[in-house]
Order: C-alpha cells, then structure tokens, then sequence
C-alpha cells in the first residue's frame, strides 16, 4: 500500500515533465492514461471471469451508478487532477487533491443531519489554513498560485469524493478490479471522443514513451493493484493512511527531479492537509 501511494506520487510527477518538456495536454494524457489502465484491467477480468465483467450491464440502476461512477468520478478526477498538475506542480495538485475527507465530512453532515465533531471541525479549519498558506503564502492580497490551479485542485479534492463514494454497492457485488476497469474504459473512451484524442497526438520519442508507461501502467494499474491489495490486508482506514504518502512523494520528487521551489509556507500548508488524513482516520465519517 505504501508502495501503491509512492507509484501514484511518482506518476503525477512524471505527468509534470510531460507537461513542461513535451508541451502534452493534460486532457489528453488523462484520456489516454483512463483508456490503458481500463483496457488491461477489463483483459484481466476477461481472461479471469467474463461474464462477471458485464453481469453489471442486466441491472438498470447498477448500470447508471456505474456511469455516474464513470463521468463524474473517474473521469472528472482524471482530468481535474492532471490539470491542476499543469496549472501548478505534481505535489501542490496532490495535495490539493487530499482535501476530499473535507468533502466526506460535509456529505456525512448533511446526510445524517447532525454537527460536526471536534475532530472534524479541527479537519475543516485545517484545511482552510492549508489551502490559505498554499495560495497565497499568507498575504491575503496576493495568490502564489494561479486561479486555474487553485480551481483544478479543489475539484479534484470533489471528484475524488465521489470517485470514493458513488461505487461503494457495485463494487461490494461485482468486485472494484471489475468497477474501476470498466470506469476507467467508459471515462477514458468518452473524453478521448470529446477532446477527439486521435487529432491530438503528442510528438513521442524513446523519453516520453517510458514517462507515458509509467504514468498509464505503473502509475495506474500497478498502483492501483497494490492499493488493492493493502486495503485487502490491513484494511481500508489503514491502507488510506499509507496512502497518503503519495503527496509527500509527489512534492519531494518534483523538487528533487524538476527543482520545483516549495518555501516553508508551502510545506506547512501540506502538513495541514495531509494531518487532516490522520484526524479523520477511524471517525464514523469512514464508513458512510
């Protein structure tokens, strides 16, 4: 799971230097990325189970959970978190992107009904902290960050939330390798369409081939597998902890390798995001 976490950070990064030494467009990449990793995931349901591949398509309502699933949760999430990647840098995009237990919060809050818990309140205003220090480094006349960054960011934080939350009951009947690979396949095919990927193809050569591979298939499949597999051995609160080394990787390998500058107000905005993890770990907002 630490590993799955680590993969997902390192191909966030590797998606950046496609952004700034290949000019690739984060649309693009987010189609092609959904298209690879929806493709081998539904061969390895195919070979394994077929027909548990497409029992989801004789049940109406699954069907249309799954296409929810599908748009505005793989999808959206994709393409606002590969954005906001090109509007900024791999780890403030990742960051920004673990806002989504604020957005768990609020949905808990609003369902049940009831107030917010101490802890909970203590996530709210840490996450509006972090997100003041990253976008302005505390002077509220100025943002640091460009607006489409700051805008990509918080809407990756939402589609992450529904990307978490629409699948729960299709994914308890038909499997999440079979759930995430159709959604990757049905979001995938539907933003190459719309963007019309084929008339878009980046120049390749031997260097951004291999960033490409390990952005659609370490960085997705890989990733996505041995995630899997800690939330199957430790559980999903345990694995979503480990997890959340991915923007700490994110943030050390774009300074390391692309020498993007983050200062101390940066860092310390990150902390308050990421803390936010660990608060929420456990509470009853888990298991919504």
């Amino acid at each position: 799971m630490l590993s799955g976490g680590f993969l997902w950070g390192f191909s966030g990064t590797c998606s950046q230097y496609l952004f700034m030494e290949y000019g690739f467009s984060a649309q693009w990449l987010a189609a092609v990325r959904m298209l690879f990793a929806g493709i081998v995931l539904s061969l390895f349901m195919i070979v394994r189970d077929k027909r548990q591949l497409f029992r989801i398509f004789s049940d109406k309502k699954d069907t249309a959970v799954l296409l929810v699933f599908s748009v505005f949760g793989l999808m959206l999430c994709q393409l606002s978190y590969l954005t906001a990647i090109f509007y900024s840098n791999s780890g403030t995009a990742t960051v920004l992107e673990y806002l989504f237990p604020i957005m768990v919060i609020a949905f808990v809050c609003i369902k049940t009904p009831r107030s917010p818990k101490l802890r909970e309140t203590v996530a709210v205003m840490l996450a509006i902290a972090g997100v003041f220090l990253i976008s302005t480094h505390g002077d509220p006349s100025s943002l640091v960050i460009s607006k489409q960054a700051l805008f990509w960011g918080l809407l990756a934080a939402l589609t992450t939330f529904i990307y978490n939350a629409a699948p729960e009951g299709i994914i308890k009947k038909y499997g999440s390798i079979c759930v995430t690979g159709l959604g990757m396949l049905i979001g995938g095919v539907l933003l190459f369409v719309i963007i019309r990927g084929w008339r878009n193809t980046p120049d390749f050569d031997i260097i951004s081939l291999l960033m490409c591979f390990i952005v659609c298939f370490v960085g997705t499949v890989a990733a996505f597998t041995l995630y899997l597999r800690g939330v199957g051995d430790v559980g999903p609160i345990k694995a979503g902890m480990a997890a959340s080394i991915e923007p700490v990787a994110a943030t050390v390998i774009s300074a390391v390798w692309l020498g993007t500058k983050f200062n101390l107000t940066d860092i310390i905005g990150f902390a308050f995001i990421l803390a936010i993890i660990f608060i929420t770990a456990g509470s009853d907002t888990e298991a919504q």
